[in-house]
């Protein structure tokens, strides 16, 4: 069920170029009159604003600016340029329609002193004029606000449109849930899909797979430690500048989350999750990747991928959650085996006997409270039949390693 607001319609008159338009905002966010001088658009970031409406509880600002296009180059090259040089690398992005008008929207993170900012944009092209809609928020506050942004572009309606004329590009095609694939791993692709998750050997492949000891002298560490899922004894996978990090990070996939603390005896670390605002602890050698929407610890040979996330409970249960996420996997896939499960406060569906990318694989979905009760926490855990009772087993530790309001 989609989530809906009380919003009011807004018919902003024409201040600058004819543009004259209509949206709906939220009814009890207070308009602010954008400033009154003069725009130079001889520089290029520069855009004349034509709404500024700000939510009454929070530093969050709704925004729809202008500025004549580019004489060269597509709208994606246009937009890509002007994230760029405003620091703010995309997440997602892709074409879209806005209203009665065809452009680009996406998300992406800005850095602003010490907070972190979640940014909505969109991007189109009329008659020549380039308009920008924007939906900035603290990255805390950001996953409540789908249902103002979404409202906003479904409601934006250009009065006296002039046709599009620059070529819209081909879109990067970066989703909100994109794969996330460690380049250059020769190992099993894989793939992003209904993940459930076993809190128990009985969900999953009965043989454990563990890493050998990284040493003869190494210490023994049991499958309650974070040691024992280790893949290295230093930081390297949790270094920005690695080329694994640097290179999704160029591509627009997301960032490493901060490094808090480290343990290189217990062959641990301790993050800080912006996706799901929380601390968790993960074992040395893994890759850990933050778009903004899930936090996503990769296995340097390709074949786990753990991704932290929030499920909206809207009224759900824990069940009703997983009834979804079963009837999702039940039409993805022909035969599709399913096991549910209860266990310290983790609550797990497993599916098994599925192929995706003709490799077959087991995904379980985890489910854990999150810190408030407007969501719930997830766990969605993707490997190949042999690796399933690791990755399982792993994810439920990081999972019990969550805290919140701390860091």
């Amino acid at each position: 069920m989609s989530e809906s607001i009380d919003a009011i319609e807004l018919e902003i008159p024409a201040r600058i170029a004819d543009l004259e338009f209509r949206i709906s905002v939220p009814r009890d966010w207070k308009p602010i009159e954008p400033p009154a001088e003069e725009v130079d658009f001889s520089q290029p970031g520069n855009f004349f604003p034509l709404l500024l409406v700000a939510a009454p509880w929070a530093a969050v600002v709704l925004t729809v600016a202008v500025r004549p296009g580019f004489e060269e180059g597509t709208l994606q090259d246009w937009s890509l340029y002007l994230l760029d040089s405003q620091g703010i690398r995309p997440t997602e992005f892709g074409l879209a329609t806005i209203g009665n008008v065809q452009g680009l929207i996406g998300q992406g993170r800005q850095q602003q002193d010490d907070t972190w900012l979640q940014i909505r944009f969109a991007f189109f092209e009329d008659g020549g004029r380039l308009v920008h809609l924007g939906l900035f928020a603290p990255e805390a506050l950001s996953a409540s606000l789908d249902a103002v942004w979404r409202t906003a572009l479904q409601s934006f309606v250009l009065a006296r449109p002039q046709g599009q004329n620059t070529p819209l590009g081909p879109g990067l095609g970066i989703s909100p849930q994109p794969e996330v694939k460690v380049p250059e791993v020769e190992a099993v692709a894989v793939p992003e899909a209904p993940q459930p998750e076993p809190a128990s050997p009985e969900l999953v492949s009965p043989e454990p797979v563990s890493p050998e000891p990284l040493h003869p002298d190494a210490p023994q560490f049991t499958e309650g430690d974070f040691g024992h899922y280790a893949k290295s004894d230093d930081l390297a996978t949790l270094d920005p500048e690695h080329p694994v990090n640097a290179r999704l990070r160029d591509q627009g996939v997301g960032f490493v989350p901060n490094l808090l603390e480290t343990d290189v005896e217990a062959k641990t670390a301790k993050l800080g999750a912006g996706a799901i605002q929380a601390t968790i602890r993960v074992a040395l050698g893994w890759f850990v990747n933050d778009d903004g929407r899930r936090t996503v610890v990769l296995d340097p040979d390709g074949k786990i991928q753990i991704s932290l996330g929030l499920v909206p409970t809207e009224g759900q249960s824990i069940d009703g959650i997983l009834d979804a996420i079963e009837a999702e996997a039940t039409q993805s896939y022909s035969n599709p085996e399913f096991l549910r499960l209860e266990d310290g406060g983790i609550s797990a569906l497993a599916i098994r006997n599925i192929v995706v990318d003709n490799e077959p694989v087991e995904q379980v979905h985890m489910l854990t409270p999150w810190a408030q009760d407007t969501a719930m926490l997830r766990a969605r855990v993707t490997a190949d039949p042999p690796s399933m009772r690791f990755a399982a087993n792993y994810a439920d530790l990081i999972l019990k390693s969550v805290e919140y309001g701390r860091e």
